[in-house]
């Protein structure tokens, strides 16, 4: 096996941040290689004055530790083959090494896929089954959100990946001027079934992530609640909430964590079915540096703070069978696997939801951790 330096942005070089990404990149690397697909995690160097915490890898490809990196839901500047060396390097109580200077030789930056073909292959995965059988479960963490950020008579908010409208019809109750975007356009059906049902005026339009059909600087508020995290392009998705919110408006983003239940169910599908080149981590939105890294300098007083939804099935099957039948990502993987495979898949969501069961009376009672992300536009 080969060696491989990564490269990953650290936050006013904050030791911390540091510290996490060393772990959950370790972690990462072992759960890859439990699957049987050897990644090894060797040692990390932090220097702090470039704001820059390097990862030493040993593995089959580049590939391997671009997965590794990825599924740690940590930000990937770039993935070398190299022989590195650290001049003046100390050992820090975090356990990194921190050094001033890192030298790495035939170093090659990897270039992605075409992301507009996996935007339509992710379009067609939240298209399959029927999302408005799992929406309900997230109400909560729409209302959270659209508390947390203090949404106003007088903001005129945009929700982004809106889904069957949640955040936007949450907005609308609150008297504001609300407008939501999505991808799919059953979803979107739903969401005006909604608005009209409720007598609400919400605007609801065709449109991905990505390229939000609206003017820069024309929102007082831009929110996701579990959308803009399942995203193709992280980045573009990240630049295009900046760049319509207005000088001094907020930006507010509920995604699940990586450690939460839901990056459980994500870790399990990926086990059995591997994710499309390309694709990045959803739950890497449940990290406030990460997010912090992805809003950029157009950003400040990025904060976050965490919570649980907690959530109610009969039994493990119940709950396994729900999301293989109706939640997109599980039935669009399921979909891939012949009986045999199925069964697998099931068995594990079965396992994983008997394993957070808080044991309650009758049934499964499981909390589901989410991260609230909230910025304010420059």
């Amino acid at each position: 096996m080969a060696e491989y330096l990564v490269e990953l942005y650290v936050a006013q070089g904050d030791p911390t941040v540091a510290q996490h990404h060393v772990a959950v990149a370790e972690r990462a690397g072992a759960d890859l290689t439990r699957e049987g697909r050897a990644v090894r995690y060797l040692q990390s160097f932090f220097v702090p004055e470039d704001e820059t915490c390097f990862l030493l890898y040993e593995a089959d490809s580049a590939d391997l530790v671009t997965e590794a990196v990825g599924r740690a839901g940590l930000r990937l500047e770039h993935v070398s083959a190299a022989t590195t060396s650290v001049a003046g390097a100390q050992e820090s109580p975090d356990g990194t090494t921190k050094g001033t200077s890192m030298t790495s030789t035939t170093t090659s930056t990897t270039t992605g896929p075409d992301l507009s073909e996996l935007r339509d292959k992710q379009q067609k995965v939240w298209s399959s089954g029927d999302y408005n059988k799992i929406a309900a479960l997230t109400v909560p963490v729409s209302e959270h959100l659209v508390d947390h950020v203090g949404v106003s008579p007088t903001d005129r908010v945009l929700d982004v990946a809106t889904g069957t409208g949640h955040v936007a019809l949450a907005a609308a109750r609150r008297s504001a001027e609300s407008v939501g975007i999505d991808y799919v356009p059953g979803l979107l059906e739903i969401a005006r079934r909604r608005a009209e049902a409720e007598d609400l005026v919400v605007e609801l339009t065709e449109a991905d992530a990505e390229h939000l059909p609206h003017e820069d600087a024309s929102f007082d508020v831009v929110l996701s609640a579990i959308g803009v995290m399942f995203a193709a392009d992280h980045d573009a998705a990240a630049r295009e909430l900046v760049r319509v919110t207005r000088p001094g408006g907020r930006i507010g983003l509920a995604s699940w964590t990586p450690e939460g239940f839901v990056g459980g169910i994500l870790r399990t599908v990926g086990a059995h079915v591997s994710p499309p080149p390309g694709a990045q981590p959803a739950t890497r939105w449940g990290t406030e540096e990460v997010v912090a890294g992805l809003l950029g300098d157009g950003v400040t007083d990025v904060r976050s703070v965490t919570s649980t939804v907690t959530q109610r099935f009969t039994d493990g099957a119940g709950f396994a069978d729900l999301f293989l039948t109706y939640y997109g990502p599980t039935f669009a993987a399921a979909s891939r696997l012949d009986d045999q495979g199925r069964a697998a898949l099931r068995a594990d969501l079965i396992a994983l939801a008997e394993s957070h069961d808080r044991g309650e009376g009758d049934g499964l009672v499981c909390d589901w951790e989410y991260r609230i992300v909230t910025a304010t536009r420059r």
